[in-house]
């Protein structure tokens, strides 16, 4: 254990929901396995283009809004996405900062039985979504 972000890791949480770049940051921590953040915010460029290779599904995906990372193991100086235990090792880390903190943060996977490596915020986009926060809350 100890393990810690890299560079790029860090670069692709810029943008990101601060509970879920804090639940990354910690989780790193208290793993069992290496990871790293293949993505974080998202262009619509970007997610065509993954629709269109069979890698995501919507063209309404949480990455667009910040509200989604994709964590994948580093084993051996490469990610790699063959090693399903490395991805349970992942989830338990994550889960346990997310209990923790009572972050607002989950591993779809278990729902959808697809896409180890997307963690998102819980609920719906809007309630997450700075631009939609009713502002007569912070007069």
């Amino acid at each position: 254990m100890g393990y810690k972000l890299g560079k790029r890791s860090l670069q692709r949480l810029v943008g990101v929901h601060p509970q879920l770049g804090y639940a990354v940051h910690e989780a790193i921590k208290v793993s069992q396995v290496d990871f790293g953040v293949l993505d974080g915010v998202r262009s619509m460029d970007r997610q065509r283009a993954l629709v269109a290779e069979g890698k995501s599904k919507t063209f309404r995906s949480y990455h667009l809004n910040g509200l989604a990372v994709d964590l994948v193991p580093y084993i051996n100086g490469k990610y790699t996405w063959e090693d399903e235990d490395a991805f349970v090792l992942i989830a338990s880390a994550m889960e346990t900062v997310i209990a923790d903190h009572d972050l607002e943060i989950e591993w779809p996977f278990r729902r959808w039985g697809w896409d180890m490596p997307h963690w998102q915020m819980t609920g719906y986009r809007d309630q997450f979504d700075i631009r939609k926060i009713d502002k007569r809350r912070f007069g």
